[in-house]
Parts: structure tokens; C-alpha cells; sequence
């Protein structure tokens, strides 16, 4: 889970200027993750400690750090492992400015900084600074680890400077020149996901595009039953999720994480501006997308999975009110119901069932439909026809009505069709 770092403790030399101590880790891009001391630091493979090492070397309590009489103090909390200071053993020790600490396999370093104020360091700034964004930005952060994101300024920092050199090795930013190649970088946000989470699903909304740069994800897709099928597992210096840049549709597929990950994220915003620099760029783009289409394609009808649906569908949390017209048993007439939808489409919408009464419905039954659209779209109205009722899954609902639309004025069809698709609100 992410942490938000409240500022480091200080303590103070003979002539006023303040110490503050920082606990380094150096890994790959991420040139060094930066952990201020707090009170009290604790290291482990535990994800409740405050620096968490999913390394198998590593105990679940491992180490402590923590100030006394003016001194940073490590202490080992009983490892299997141990816990080194410059290469010795140790189970309690001050630590000096440049020490280098060894829990398990992993090997941390000790900083100490001298400043005259109690202002926190440009570094800690930069990770309150994007881990609050990064909070703010996600509705499932859980999965997010740590985030470094580019702290603004004209300078470009030493992290910039060799995301920038993967990144021109990486085909689709070979043509980049050197200002686009800085402002990608200075745009990007690195993730780190751990082993077993989901960086996006089938359904989801697109709005970024990234490059897996350290690590490995498994791209999958499911039928209308919820059967899996696995289209590609993705290694280092390759990227997903253009499939959203060009068609503008939901996410086609979930990618999973499979071993830890760390993902360099970048707008669509941000792809849009360096297609519009360097153009060459769209068309290699373009080539591997149709590429990717259609061995999805392939490997669909390979195993016999068929979307129910033409359109795709949207993940997306709708309140809808509804009624049964026709010829109705009487115990529904001019009953209005009302509830949320679990995704939508341009031809029709899943409906969570919040009456048990609904489960009884007739397939083929017309629904009168009113479906308020979020950010700011409003209200649109259909016709629909119950195709099926899909019981329950975990979680407590008692089952879903997938409705197919019948009729829609066609000004509520653009406006569905541009919700769908993420576009602006007309001004």
C-alpha cells in the first residue's frame, strides 16, 4: 500500500544546523528509493513495515531504525538472516553518515543531510508531492507499491537522464530526438506493481499507455462465462495498452502482474503530444497494434470464445432506474426500479439485480430505461430487451439482467457513444 511520508525526524548538532537521516535503496531507474527517519524505521518483508522488501532473504520483522541521544541506532528484531553494517554482523549499532546496511540479500544505504532549517529535503518533497497524486489519481491504489513521479522544474534530473536512454532503445521512442525523449521522461510516472496484482482490466477506461521496463505481465481476456484465455505474457523494454490509445474503446483485455514489476506510465495526453512531434511515431504504433489485434482475434476464435457483445464494454457504475412494460405479472406494474449498472455498451448494459423478484423475469421482456452517465453527461433513455439473468458471483449480489437497447433517440446514442469513448463535453 502506498505510505504517505510525513516529514523526517531531525536532530540537531552542537551548532544548531539539523541532521536528518535517510535510509537509501538503489534499483534499476528508480535510481533510489528514499525513506526519511521517522521516529521509528522498520524494515521487513512484511508489507506493514515502512520499508517493505518482498525478498525472501528478508524476515518479516528484519531490522529497526530509530534515533536516540542524537544518534541513528539499527537493531536487529531476531532475523534469520542478520544485519549487516559495512559487512559485520550486528544486532545493535550507530549508524554513520555513508554506512552501508545489509539486511538478508538486499543492501540499503545510510545518508545523513545538514541543513540550517527544518524545511524537507527536494527529495522528500518529490514523494510527498506524487505519492499524494498518486493517491488522488486511483480508485484501487493498493496494488500500487511505490510511485517516483518527476518533480517539475527545467532541469532534467538524473532519473530523467536514464529513463530517457531505455526509453530510446525501446522501438517506439527510437525516432524520439533528445528535447521529445526529456519530456517523455519528465512526463512519465514509474510504478512498481507487485507479484499478483492487476495493473488494469478488461473494461476499464484507457488513459495511459506503458512500458514494462523491469519484470513480467501476462495479457488475458474472458468471455461472456468468464472463461480465461492468456494472449501474450510481456517481458522487459516492451509496452501495452495502445489498443485503447487508437481505438478510444475500453480496455480489450487484463493484464497481470507476475513477477514484481516496475512500469513506466504515460498519458494518453502525453503519447498524444509526442505522436504530434514525431509522427513517425503513430505509424509504428499502428503496426503493432494491428499486429496485436489480430492475433487476439486468432486466438480467439482458436478457442472458440465469442463476444456476445460487438461493441465493447465499460466498466463503469451507473445508477439506472427501470421498469417491465408489456404484459407483466401485476405484482411488477408501474413498479420503478432502481439500481447500478456493472458495465455498459454502445448496444446494451448489465444491471446488478436488487430485488429477488427481477430473477423471475421472463427472457425477451421489455424495460423502460433511464441511465445517468457520469462527468458530467447527463441523463439518457431507451427501450431494452432482457436477453438473460446471470446469477450472482462473490461479493453478495444476487445476479444481473443483461439488457440489449431496442431504441434510443439518436442524440442519446452519440451521447452514450462519446461517454464511452472518453471524449470532452461539448463546451
Amino acid at each position: 500500500m502506498v505510505r504517505i511520508l510525513q516529514k523526517d525526524s531531525a536532530s540537531s548538532d552542537r551548532d544548531g544546523t539539523m541532521i536528518r537521516g535517510f535510509l537509501v535503496m538503489e534499483r534499476g531507474l528508480l535510481e533510489e528509493r528514499v525513506y526519511p527517519l521517522e521516529e521509528r524505521l522498520t524494515i521487513g518483508r512484511s508489507p506493514l513495515n515502512v520499508v517493505h522488501l518482498a525478498d525472501p532473504s528478508v524476515s518479516r520483522r528484519h531490522a529497526a531504525l530509530y534515533s536516540l541521544g542524537g544518534k541513528t541506532i539499527v537493531e536487529d528484531l531476531g532475523s534469520h538472516n542478520g544485519t549487516y553494517v559495512n559487512g559485520e554482523r550486528v544486532f545493535k549499532a550507530v549508524l554513520k553518515n555513508g554506512d552501508s546496511l545489509r539486511v538478508g540479500k538486499v543492501v540499503l544505504h545510510y545518508r545523513e543531510e545538514y541543513s540550517p532549517d527544518e524545511e524537507p529535503t527536494e527529495a522528500t518533497q518529490e514523494i510527498l508531492r506524487t505519492t499524494q497524486e498518486l493517491l488522488q489519481g486511483s480508485d484501487d491504489i493498493a496494488h500500487v507499491r511505490i510511485s517516483m513521479g518527476e518533480a517539475e522544474g527545467a532541469s532534467l534530473s538524473h532519473r530523467s537522464r536514464r529513463l530517457s536512454d531505455t526509453l530510446s532503445r525501446i522501438p517506439i521512442f527510437a525516432p524520439l530526438d533528445e528535447d521529445t525523449l526529456a519530456f517523455a521522461a519528465q512526463s512519465a510516472r514509474l510504478l512498481v506493481f507487485d507479484r499478483g496484482r492487476t495493473v488494469f482490466r478488461q473494461g476499464d477506461r484507457g488513459n495511459s499507455l506503458y512500458v514494462l521496463l523491469d519484470g513480467k505481465v501476462r495479457v488475458v481476456t474472458y468471455d461472456h462465462e468468464g472463461r480465461e484465455l492468456q494472449l501474450a505474457v510481456i517481458g522487459e523494454n516492451q509496452f501495452f495498452g495502445e489498443m485503447a490509445f487508437f481505438s478510444g474503446r475500453p480496455r480489450s483485455a487484463t493484464v497481470q502482474v507476475m513477477e514484481e514489476s516496475l512500469l513506466c506510465e504515460l498519458s494518453f495526453q502525453v503519447m498524444g503530444e509526442v505522436v504530434r512531434r514525431v509522427p513517425q511515431v503513430r505509424s509504428i504504433l499502428e503496426t503493432f497494434y494491428k499486429e496485436r489485434l489480430q492475433d487476439t482475434e486468432a486466438k480467439k476464435r482458436a478457442s472458440g470464445i465469442v463476444d456476445r457483445r460487438k461493441q465493447p464494454r465499460l466498466n463503469e457504475r451507473l445508477p439506472v432506474s427501470f421498469s417491465v412494460v408489456g404484459s407483466i405479472p401485476s405484482q411488477l406494474r408501474g413498479r420503478v426500479f432502481r439500481s447500478t449498472s456493472q458495465d455498459i455498451s454502445q448496444t446494451g448494459i448489465r444491471i446488478k439485480v436488487q430485488d429477488r423478484i427481477l430473477m423471475s423475469l421472463p427472457a425477451g421482456c421489455q424495460l423502460r430505461l433511464e441511465i445517468g452517465l457520469s462527468q458530467g453527461w447527463g441523463l439518457i433513455k431507451a427501450l431494452g430487451v432482457l436477453r438473460n439473468i446471470v446469477d450472482g458471483r462473490e461479493g453478495g449480489d444476487l445476479g444481473y439482467l443483461g439488457i440489449e437497447f431496442q431504441e434510443m433517440a439518436s442524440g442519446h446514442k452519440t451521447k452514450l457513444l462519446n461517454f464511452i469513448r472518453g471524449e470532452a463535453l461539448p463546451q
